[in-house]
């Protein structure tokens, strides 16, 4: 049977809007998943559970862009997803990198073609999934598929995730340090962002660091990534833990706002998480968003709830800023500066003694937003901070971004000098508040 083309197949646009065909770009801040589900197991109703956790970005079930039938179905998923607002990236078998091994680049060429051919212009196609953690003998091939892929889909976006800065790293990558592994992947792939997994936060005593890496893992992979990131003038993404494995516990609602606003207070613009569906019970993983019996856990509630928190209140200023100064209050990790009092924050205290984050971000429109996270996965703190300026004032970016001033001492709000305004505000684990400063 012929594969179905995009002239063949009739495509279902969103109420109101007329049918058509369409590039689109990401217009909400991408937050997505791991999906490792055959489309056999899948069709267009996983679509509102996709929504209903939070995510704006799905990574499609494994297909074949080879079999009519299952583009077909594939279609159908995108068209549910275009309604709802999603993007999806792609997971044909035909764009993994392994493919371009297995067939070579002639072949690869005429099966990526083929499969953008299919499905590569539908309006919530975000790009194609290129593949995971190359290792020094697959990272050739990891970077060629990449390049193709962009040659062939300028106006796709292809994914590919990296291996996070283990302690035997050097050895599996083949280069002489991680940073040299990041520098060749931008230089060589020329990939529309990094992005890496990295799960050390989450092990036993991961503040101390004591099994595994820790919260020094953590943001020394995320330092990595970013100033890579910087130096190729893109943007870096991270894949966070949502299931329980290895010596990873299951993660709590503080645990998952704690990843989430750690990673956007260092500057990541996208987020995925590792995984969505158990399917079936392996190894010690447990407690999926949605388990082997295909029922919604715990974890399913504690992601939807602090995902959809995110997008109502933080993401849509952070998704149009620039982080321009980041810096650790009380204790650090992974390299990123300590606070020093050289920033806009001029002095602070945390009443529980638990770490703080500083972020400071510039808005496309020209606009100055101060960031502050609880930096601790357990205590909630009341941080007490004092920032520098012109007769400053500090604008509370809540809940859809309504924004309130704060007021004077005597209002409850915070007291205000020529050359400073002083505030307190209460934080749960990983809580961040954002703050527009405005100078007279």
């Amino acid at each position: 049977m012929r594969k179905p083309r995009l002239a063949d197949i009739q495509y279902l646009g969103a109420p109101g809007v007329l049918c058509g065909w369409e590039n689109k770009t990401m217009s909400r801040f991408p937050i997505g998943f791991w999906n490792y589900v055959p489309i056999a197991e899948q069709d267009a109703t996983a679509v509102q559970d996709w929504v209903e956790a939070g995510m704006t970005l799905a990574m499609g079930p494994r297909f074949s862009s080879a079999s009519a039938e299952e583009t077909a179905k594939m279609l159908e998923i995108l068209n549910a997803a275009h309604s709802a607002g999603l993007q999806v990236i792609l997971c044909p078998v035909e764009s993994s990198f392994h493919h371009l091994e297995s067939v070579g680049e002639a072949t690869y060429r005429r099966d990526c073609v083929a499969a953008v051919a299919a499905l590569g212009d539908h309006p919530a196609v975000s790009g194609f999934h290129v593949g995971d953690e190359p290792l020094k003998g697959d990272f050739a091939a990891a970077c060629q598929a990449m390049r193709i892929q962009r040659e062939i889909a300028p106006h796709l976006k292809p994914f590919m995730n990296l291996l996070p800065m283990l302690h035997d790293i050097v050895p599996q990558i083949g280069f002489f340090s991680y940073d040299a592994y990041l520098d060749a992947f931008a230089s060589n792939a020329q990939p529309p962002q990094l992005c890496y997994d990295c799960y050390s936060q989450l092990n036993p005593d991961a503040e101390n660091n004591a099994f595994g890496g820790g919260f020094e893992m953590y943001f020394r992979t995320m330092w990595a990534h970013r100033e890579a990131a910087m130096r190729h003038g893109i943007d870096f993404w991270t894949t966070l833990l949502s299931v329980a494995h290895f010596r990873y516990r299951c993660p709590t609602e503080d645990d998952f706002r704690w990843q989430l606003n750690t990673a956007a207070a260092h500057g990541a613009k996208g987020i995925l998480w590792f995984f969505f569906y158990m399917r079936y019970p392996h190894g010690n993983y447990r407690v999926s968003p949605i388990d082997e019996h295909g029922e919604r856990t715990e974890t399913f509630s504690y992601m939807s709830r602090v995902c959809r928190t995110f997008l109502q209140w933080q993401a849509p200023v952070l998704q149009e800023c620039t982080l321009r100064r980041v810096s650790h209050f009380g204790k650090g990790w992974g390299g990123w500066p300590m606070f020093d009092g050289a920033g806009r924050v001029a002095k602070a205290v945390s009443s529980s003694e638990t770490p703080l984050i500083f972020s400071e971000f510039i808005h496309a429109n020209g606009a100055e937003y101060l960031a502050v996270v609880n930096n601790s996965q357990t205590e909630s703190t009341r941080a007490e901070l004092i920032v520098r300026g012109r007769r400053p004032n500090l604008n509370h970016v809540g809940w859809k971004q309504v924004e309130s001033p704060l007021v004077d001492a005597d209002g409850g709000g915070a007291e205000h000098g020529e050359d400073y305004i002083k505030f307190r505000c209460w934080l749960a684990p990983g809580q961040m508040e954002i703050y527009r400063v405005e100078e007279s």
